[in-house]
């Protein structure tokens, strides 16, 4: 649990030594979403007017499938940014200076590797919305319906802790692989469930707070402390995980250093 408040307080600490830069590059970052983010509200808005109770069900699956369709051709100025915002954000939680010559070389290096996997990403999470919304309308007076849900619900806040993890360990592999790092993206989030919702909570609290009260602070830093504390998050996970091999090593072969065996070649 302290180590989820240290990632936070660390979260804090390296966007304020960065504020400049991250802030331009957050905003950015925002305008490329700008279009997708104006879609999907009209959409959304035209589906919730034009809904009743007898067509609730069909206007679900059309605001869904209008949704998907509006992510592909949108996606694609928004992934190169996403993607250069996780690499700016990782290069300043490991301590390096960051400039926009890496923030562009960045977004170049990953517009379409990044947009075919945010299209995968946001697919799935549009499936998971659709799951946990269809039952009630598909069976509004069945009792089991309320534990369908739940697992639905379960489902997408795991969904939403692999992403957090996911982006920061593909930015931080040196081969790059999509599969490994949804693979330790669901590791992390499974082995440390606690950490995992603190951090969730306390950003989506940030971030809920910010856009009532001030939106113009959200749409300043808001995506940035997301991808900001899932990177410091991914930065302390990894070095736990170097520690406590480095301990078990020190167990197999106790002693000074000099002492140690080396692997001759």
């Amino acid at each position: 649990m302290l180590n989820a408040f240290r990632v936070l307080w660390k979260t804090v600490k390296s966007i304020w030594e960065d504020m400049l830069l991250l802030v331009l590059m957050n905003g950015l970052t925002f305008l490329a979403a700008l279009p997708a983010g104006l879609i999907a509200y009209l959409i959304i808005s035209f589906g919730l007017e034009v809904s009743t109770p007898e067509n609730a069900r069909a206007i679900l699956a059309l605001m869904v499938a209008a949704l998907a369709a509006m992510a592909v051709p949108t996606f694609i100025p928004f992934a190169g940014c996403w993607a250069a915002l996780y690499a700016a954000c990782n290069r300043v939680a490991n301590g390096f200076a960051l400039s926009w010559e890496f923030f562009f070389a960045a977004f170049r290096q990953n517009i379409w590797k990044w947009w075919r996997y945010l299209l995968l990403s946001f697919t799935v999470l549009l499936l998971l919305l659709l799951n946990f919304l269809w039952y009630p309308l598909q069976f509004p007076d069945e009792v089991w319906v309320l534990w369908v849900q739940g697992a639905w619900l379960a489902a997408l806040i795991f969904w939403v802790a692999i992403q957090f993890y996911a982006f920061p360990f593909y930015v931080e592999q040196e081969v790059k692989s999509w599969k490994v790092a949804l693979r330790n993206g669901a590791l992390v989030a499974g082995a440390n469930p606690i950490y995992t919702l603190i951090l969730l909570i306390v950003v989506f609290a940030l971030l809920g707070l910010s856009l009532l009260i001030v939106p113009p602070l959200f749409v300043l830093v808001g995506w940035l402390l997301w991808v900001m504390t899932g990177s410091e998050a991914v930065a302390d996970r990894v070095k736990a995980y170097r520690d406590r091999l480095e301990a078990e090593e020190r167990k197999k072969n106790p002693g000074p250093a000099a002492n140690r065996p080396r692997n001759e070649p």
